[in-house]
């Protein structure tokens, strides 16, 4: 990428990034109400972005890469509690006298680490790697001011808050300021008990060619502000599968962890809750939705009984799991596998090389829609029903998207029909890339959906399309489709039952006049929630609030 950067110049940059990444600033003005470490207020809580420029002489960058910080509030000691989230509204109390511990996460492109900021009973600040590495830390003047050596080269950091913004620098030359306390930060370094070496750096390297400096201007960045709600932000969730994503998790205003809960997973999380905090200032309104939604099943909850029994829909209650794409791999993500290794081997050629309307690349990396799923069947959801007190059960598990996110969501309850049992669809692009001509992935798509469409006895589907834009694409192949699903058994909204008869189980929604876009699934959304959500009862009993 920059070829005048020596490899062994790179190594070093990447040392002196992993040796900044330790001294998170713990800056703030001091107010008095509510207090993070060494007096950081609260509200620097948050994640922070910018540009980082590496300097190769006082006035040319060598390196750029994007930075960011995330900085959250306490978590609790006790085990058995439920951790709240970095950047959530959580209330919980930490006791005075315990140690603190703030969860905090550096990004360097897509290097993500995750640290803890912590406070001991002795108001000592150190930052714990939790792999045996502590570093100390002080905050003086409004900046963090660290000072280490590594390999008889002298680091200086320094971190300062602006309210809404963070400067950062990492320089070879000694600032004029001092930390309160200490002229030195140093690491204590450990050995690691296996192979004996030192844990931490490279000890190949010799030493670091800074000339100069490196900066960045972070900006704070909006979360999603839900009017109905809350949210619990899991930054950069891990997987071994896929690269880290955020998950935002949206609970009712009265979330009660005594109660058990149904769960609805969407993709393309970052579109659903606030359209200020969104690329095009649109949403899907899924907070305002589910939320109504809740607020019949708790009348029926008190009125009818159990919330367990199926006697009386709705009775359960759903929380939110909002699965953020990770942009340009999205396509890689969304595309079922298993449909694009049925081709041939020139029809995948083809479809690689495939471009988008403004002649960009469709697929920036080879398809992996499996490990994605993996990563939500066997990495989140554990962590999600561990964490919140849900239900396990497919009759409780949505999954749903739009466009290539209603494609994927096709997909899992074919590939998981033991997880899921509800699959919301919308505008779901059967076409998989943008061009139609000699393409042949429509009739694939259907070959997969004939031979593993779920049972109609325990599932639900829902499809839905416009009739403008894109959606104007996806007719003739639904039309296909809807014939499977009838000759499978699934009963259509459209047609009434019978008496003694169960009700519908599939629904296919062509909204005329409307297009590809986030209003159209709020729509879309708000009118089939009942639909989705309340599970198939055994009779209808008009004595219930119901929709």
């Amino acid at each position: 990428m920059f070829p005048s950067i020596t490899n062994r110049s790179r190594i070093a940059v990447s040392m002196l990034l992993f040796f900044a990444s330790m001294c998170m600033p713990l800056i703030a003005q001091n107010r008095q109400d509510q207090q993070g470490p060494a007096g950081l207020s609260s509200a620097f809580y948050g994640h922070y972005k910018g540009t980082l420029k590496i300097y190769k002489s006082a006035n040319e960058v060598g390196m750029t890469a994007t930075m960011e910080i995330i900085f959250g509030p306490p978590i609790p000691q006790n085990p058995t509690q439920s951790l709240p989230q970095i950047g959530s509204s959580t209330n919980e109390k930490v006791p005075e006298s315990a140690e603190k511990r703030y969860p905090f996460i550096i990004k360097y492109d897509n290097d993500i680490r995750r640290y803890f900021l912590v406070v001991d009973k002795n108001n000592n600040l150190y930052i714990d790697e939790n792999n045996g590495i502590h570093i100390d830390a002080a905050v003086f003047n409004n900046s963090l001011i660290s000072e280490f050596s590594v390999l008889n080269s002298t680091i200086y950091s320094s971190y300062k808050f602006f309210g809404d913004s963070i400067q950062f620098t990492l320089t070879s030359q000694r600032g004029n300021a001092k930390s309160r306390n200490k002229d030195t930060l140093h690491i204590v370094p450990r050995i690691n008990p296996v192979d004996g070496q030192i844990t931490g750096y490279d000890p190949a390297v010799e030493s670091f060619p800074i000339q100069s400096y490196q900066c960045a201007s972070l900006i704070k960045q909006l979360n999603a502000a839900p009017s109905q709600g809350r949210i619990e932000r899991l930054h950069y969730f891990p997987s071994a599968l896929v690269t880290a994503r955020n998950v935002d998790v949206w609970l009712p205003s009265d979330y009660d962890p005594n109660k058990k809960y149904g769960v609805i997973y969407m993709h393309d999380g970052q579109n659903l809750f606030d359209g200020n905090s969104t690329w095009n200032h649109q949403e899907w309104g899924i907070d305002e939705s589910v939320a109504a939604y809740n607020a019949i099943a708790q009348f029926n909850q008190k009125h009818h009984g159990d919330s367990s029994s199926s006697g009386f829909p709705p009775k359960t209650e759903y929380i939110v799991v909002g699965i953020w794409n990770d942009g340009v791999n999205r396509h890689s993500n969304y595309f079922p596998q298993k449909v694009y290794e049925s081709l041939t081997p020139k029809e995948k050629a083809a479809i690689m090389e495939a471009k988008r309307q403004n002649q960009s690349d469709v697929f920036h990396n080879p398809i992996n829609s499996d490990d994605y799923l993996k990563f939500i069947v066997y990495e989140l959801r554990p962590f999600i029903n561990k964490t919140y007190n849900t239900y396990t059960d497919p009759e409780h598990t949505v999954i749903g998207g739009s466009s290539m996110g209603g494609l994927i969501s096709m997909y899992a309850i074919c590939e998981y029909p033991g997880v899921f049992g509800t699959a919301a669809c919308f505008s779901t692009h059967w076409p998989g890339i943008f061009e139609m001509k000699n393409n042949p992935i429509p009739d694939a798509m259907v070959r997969y959906f004939k031979k593993n469409s779920p049972n109609p006895i325990n599932h639900k589907i829902l499809f839905t399309h416009g009739t403008e834009g894109l959606d104007a694409l996806y007719g003739p192949t639904q039309k296909r489709i809807d014939q499977i699903m009838t000759k499978s058994g699934y009963r259509h909204s459209m047609i009434e039952p019978l008496k003694n008869s169960l009700p519908a189980n599939w629904k296919t929604q062509i909204d005329q006049g409307l297009g590809h876009q986030e209003s159209t699934w709020q729509k879309q959304f708000q009118e089939n929630v009942g639909f989705l959500l309340t599970p198939t009862p055994a009779k209808k009993d008009i004595d219930v609030i119901g929709f």
